[in-house]
């Protein structure tokens, strides 16, 4: 119902593992996440909340509880009456809930289950950009400049790079491949044999923690404290390598980026 993130750490694995309480499952979710859900659900009911801004679980100005009794009244044939129905909430405190702590959904103590999304495949990318573009936080955004400026010297040897997000709210740039849009199955691919995804503090970013994928994250002042504990710690239950930057009270510069990849990397 709103943040991609908070869908990926605060629903998508409490949900997993509450799957293996009932012998079918019906998930209502976006139809873009359906691939989140697709290892346990046995039917899905499609919703595309209206309206509202999209900062954390609900889209502030959409009213939920109205929004999804018109939602039971309209698949009465796969909802019957015998269904236990769980509401989307949110989950814990976000995002310093861990991610093994358990949650009560009605008579059951739920400890969330996350697997790794994608296939092992050939690498496609040696590097993924996420190049944030959105109106709200627009603070987090980098510059276009300083996307050019980190491809310039992650591609001095002929690597490949690619731009992953929605067109609506990432950026592309000259000289990598334009990956946005494409459905999610096959950003999981693609994330999970990369060498490296670079990016703010965003839904894809997190995504990538679920794709096993080492993620290099450079946030905001602002902003620090909390997500260094959430993509380091309460969101990392893979385990994924993670390099969190924001050094000296300012977003890092592409070269800074680069260089402390490269330390990180060796």
């Amino acid at each position: 119902m709103g943040e991609f993130g908070w869908e990926l750490f605060a629903w998508q694995g409490y949900v997993r593992s509450l799957a293996k309480s009932f012998d079918e499952v019906v998930i209502m979710c976006r139809s873009s996440s359906r691939p989140l859900y697709e290892d346990f659900a046995h039917k899905f009911i499609d919703v595309a909340p209206i309206g509202g801004l999209s900062d954390s679980f609900f889209m502030h100005g959409l009213d939920i509880n109205t929004y999804v009794n018109d939602i039971l009244r309209e698949n009465r044939e796969v909802l019957r009456g015998e269904t236990t129905f769980f509401g989307p909430r949110r989950i814990g405190n976000p995002p310093y809930t861990h991610f093994s702590e358990e949650m009560r959904f009605k008579d059951f103590l739920v400890k969330p289950e996350y697997v790794r999304y994608g296939k092992e495949a050939p690498q496609k990318y040696d590097y993924i950009f996420h190049i944030r573009d959105r109106k709200l936080r627009i603070q987090d955004n980098w510059t276009v400049e300083g996307w050019k400026q980190l491809n310039r010297l992650l591609t001095a040897n002929g690597e490949r790079v690619g731009c992953v997000g929605t067109s609506r709210e990432s950026g592309y740039i000259e000289g990598a491949d334009d990956l946005r849009d494409k459905p999610l199955k096959e950003v999981f691919d693609i994330l999970r044999s990369c060498r490296a995804v670079f990016g703010p503090s965003s839904g894809p970013m997190h995504l990538a923690s679920l794709c096993g994928a080492p993620h290099v994250v450079f946030s905001t002042p602002s902003v620090t404290q909390k997500d260094e504990i959430r993509y380091t710690r309460n969101w990392n239950p893979l385990s994924s390598p993670v390099l969190y930057l924001c050094e000296s009270n300012k977003v890092s510069t592409p070269e800074e980026v680069y260089e402390r990849y490269k330390e990180w990397n060796l």
